[in-house]
């Protein structure tokens, strides 16, 4: 081999190098800003479902005492119709 095919191996072995090792550095800088959006989703999902479950407790909450009333409304219309019925 002469010096000439030696110097175009290195040549081309570099520019392989090169070529290759671009795209992984730009594929390796998306996957770490994916990382960190994916990170800053699941917190936010977190934060999310902690927030839903003390509305749902706020609205059982509420149901509860809709009910109770409902109840007594139901009561007293049940009295004032009997004693129609008596009276």
């Amino acid at each position: 081999m002469g010096e000439w095919e030696v110097v175009s191996v290195i040549v081309v072995l570099v520019g392989l190098i090169i070529s290759v090792s671009g795209p992984m550095v730009k594929l390796n800088g998306t996957l770490t800003k994916l990382t960190t959006k994916m990170e800053h989703f699941t917190e936010g999902l977190e934060k999310f479902q902690g927030r839903y479950k003390d509305h749902l407790k706020e609205q059982g909450e509420i149901n509860e005492k809709h009910q109770a009333e409902l109840d007594n409304h139901e009561h007293r219309i049940t009295v004032l119709e009997a004693k129609e019925k008596n009276g």
